[in-house]
Order: structure tokens, then C-alpha cells, then sequence
């Protein structure tokens, strides 16, 4: 999916909204900017609240907090 945004003021950019919706991304929500080269990476940025429900697993009943984290992170990038 290729997309254009124009840089406004104070380097602020608009995500067009297919991005949005494809990246279910909301008002308020983070995002990582990484540049490589020439150029612009930019990821949904994933929090611990963001995991909510994660723990309650009978799966995780003999993995530590780290382990947990871990893992969801994991899945959610579309690791495992």
C-alpha cells in the first residue's frame, strides 16, 4: 500500500485514512519513527494496556511477567 502525505507546520504529517484503518490507528495513539536510509519507517507502537486480557491465559500460569510480555508483543508484530 503506497500512500502520500504532505508535511504541514511545525512537521506535522496527516496519515491518510486507509492507513489508519488498515493500522487501527486512533486520536491518541503512538507510533515508533525509525529512519534507515532515506527512509521513513513509521510502526503502531504497542503498549502494556494494549495487552489487556493477555494474562488470564491458562497458558501462562508458569511463565514470568517479562515472558508474557514478551510473547503478546510478539504476536501482535505477527512473530508467532
Amino acid at each position: 500500500m503506497d500512500e502520500v502525505a504532505k508535511i504541514m507546520a511545525r512537521g506535522l504529517i496527516a496519515l491518510p485514512s486507509d492507513v489508519r484503518k488498515k493500522l487501527g490507528l486512533k486520536e491518541g495513539d503512538l507510533v515508533r519513527i525509525e529512519v534507515k536510509d532515506d527512509q521513513l519507517i513509521i510502526k503502531k507502537e504497542q503498549r502494556v494496556y494494549d495487552l489487556k486480557g493477555s494474562l488470564q491465559s491458562q497458558q501462562n500460569q508458569n511463565k514470568t511477567f517479562a515472558q508474557i510480555l514478551a510473547e503478546e508483543f510478539e504476536k501482535r508484530r505477527g512473530g508467532k
